[in-house]
């Protein structure tokens, strides 16, 4: 890995970080704020739904524009974005400001995917394993979210989180906004060839469809398991409630966003796993083996309790967020450079827009319905995303799908 490889990874690694931070920050700090909003849990978590789409919608034009103007402009963008907009969010107290400003997070947060992936499936050789240590900035994101969220809540205000992380997002652009970025492609022939061949428009429609139902499943569970977790899982809250000095209220809440942090970060090492078999296996099978390794543990987190649902819940996210470098690849061998990045916007609007229907969903089965029951929902999306896997690998059983 040369030097400019290594200065994208760190450019699109902390872009990542961030974009699924503030995505994750929310639903954790939805156990707090609704109390100041007085509104219930599921009212709260709804205000996100326009964040959650604009973070996915908003992707092709990003694309269109990477694609156009170059990758290293947007994202620092992204960065300034996402630092004022969070500045502003902390000091909201407003309802109807309040998601204003959640949607505006969503808009320069979307920048992420399409230009970052994009850079980097253009611009690093080894891709499956530039594109799984991307993940793990993702899953770290991902992770620490609901950790900053629960310990900045508990102790300082919901508010603070979004003060301090906004102001440390936009110094951080200004940084990077210096750092010198080559993004012409590297001359490698299995990356730069490729899209030439004629990959059949139905394959890559499949896998849309593939991508689609699996978005409103990530979303689905990120959005749920944190108000999930904090009814099913009592043992930490009640460990913190005994110990002397914890003078946190409620340590319930607190304890459910150290668990919710923990099955997240876990997910870092299926990243690393998904990403080191996407280069040395056709890429179709490990998509669909990793999806059909996610089901049963998707079904049983609508039938267990306590620890067992905290160990399942690790087991689901290990597969679920390391296909994602299988499938960034997947995109890849699918589309020439010269699209690349609209590419991957057609994909995340999929992923991330149609996710934003997830939060509708949540809301009418929590206040209509059983909180398992979206489990239950979320299993037949992956059942469904599978089917369609098997159809892609039918219709294109004569050609090769490899990174390297």
């Amino acid at each position: 890995m040369n030097a400019n490889e290594k200065r994208i990874l760190l450019l699109c690694g902390i872009g990542h970080f961030f974009a699924h931070f503030y995505m994750l920050v929310f639903p954790s700090l939805a156990l707090w704020a609704h109390r100041d909003l007085k509104m219930t849990l599921a009212e709260t978590l709804n205000l996100g739904f326009w964040m959650y789409l604009l973070f996915g919608i908003v992707s092709l034009p990003m694309g269109l524009l990477a694609d156009r103007y170059g990758h290293k402009k947007l994202l620092v963008v992204m960065f300034w974005g996402l630092g004022l907009s969070s500045i502003a969010t902390g000091f909201s107290r407003s309802v109807g400001v309040f998601g204003l400003l959640l949607a505006a997070i969503g808009f320069f947060a979307s920048i992420y995917h399409p230009v970052g992936i994009g850079l980097i499936s253009k611009c690093c050789r080894s891709r499956g394993r530039a594109l799984g240590n991307n993940g793990v900035w993702g899953n770290l994101g991902i992770g620490l979210g609901p950790l900053v969220a629960g310990a900045g809540a508990h102790f300082f205000g919901w508010g603070s989180v979004y003060l301090v992380s906004g102001l440390f997002v936009f110094c951080v652009g200004v940084v990077l906004w210096r750092m010198d970025i080559d993004e012409q492609p590297v001359a490698q022939g299995a990356v730069s060839a490729e899209g030439t061949a004629g990959r059949p428009i139905r394959c890559f429609v499949l896998l849309l469809m593939a991508m689609g139902v699996l978005g409103l499943c990530y979303r689905g569970t990120v959005v749920s398991i944190p108000g999930y977790f904090e009814q099913k899982i009592h043992l930490v809250g009640q460990w913190m409630e005994q110990e002397p000095g914890w003078n946190v209220s409620p340590a319930q809440s607190f304890g459910t966003t150290l668990l919710v942090s923990g099955i997240y970060l876990f997910g870092i090492f299926g990243q690393i796993t998904g990403g080191r078999l996407a280069d040395r296996m056709d890429l179709r099978k490990a998509y669909f083996l990793f999806h059909l390794a996610a089901l049963p543990f998707m079904i049983l987190l609508g039938f267990l309790s306590e620890g067992l649902l905290f160990v399942v819940g690790l087991c689901y996210l290990f597969f679920s967020l390391g296909m994602q470098p299988i499938e960034n690849s997947l995109v890849a061998r699918m589309t020439p450079l010269h699209l690349r990045s609209v590419a991957y916007g057609l994909k995340f609007i999929l992923v991330l827009g149609m996710g934003a229907f997830s939060v509708k969903m949540v809301r009418w089965v929590l206040n209509e319905r059983s909180p398992e029951l979206v489990y239950m929902i979320q299993s037949g999306f992956i059942f469904i995303a599978l089917c369609l896997t098997a159809l892609l690998y039918w219709f294109s059983r004569r050609e090769s799908f490899r990174n390297i």
